[in-house]
């Protein structure tokens, strides 16, 4: 199929197909006119490799990854899935946070205990304060 049609179904544009093939991620045959020639598995892998850069995970990486013993590219895989379950509980909690803040009714949000509990538990997980010991940058 043409790069127009895969593009299409991976819901990308042609121009980025381009690319990772440039980068090394992606290997499309070629046709007489050297056209670009995307078979169904080709579309696949291009699939997983949008889902993987939606998750952050960079063509170097990708390159790396599709190449790596099964092993090897569970544990890099399981260790970034931590971080952005990590980086979600953390989104969450200030989400809640900030709803709760909206709707405070205390006069100054520092004389609210749920406000200073949630300021104190931020100060305690936060990468600045567990590397530096302290809760001040």
């Amino acid at each position: 199929m043409r790069i127009s049609l895969a593009a299409d179904l991976v819901g990308v544009p042609a121009h980025v197909l381009r690319h990772w093939e440039d980068e090394g991620v992606l290997a499309p045959s070629r046709q007489n006119g050297n056209q670009r020639d995307f078979t169904d598995q080709h579309v696949n892998e291009a699939r997983i490799i949008h889902r993987l850069r939606q998750a952050g995970i960079g063509l170097a990486e990708i390159r790396e990854l599709r190449s790596a013993p099964a092993g090897h590219r569970s544990a890099r895989l399981t260790a970034s899935a931590d971080r952005m379950a990590a980086e979600a509980n953390r989104l969450a909690a200030a989400a809640t946070f900030l709803r709760h803040t909206a709707e405070c009714e205390h006069p100054v949000v520092d004389e609210c205990r749920q406000c200073r509990d949630y300021a104190i538990a931020e100060e305690a997980t936060s990468p600045r304060s567990t590397r530096s010991g302290r809760g001040n940058p």
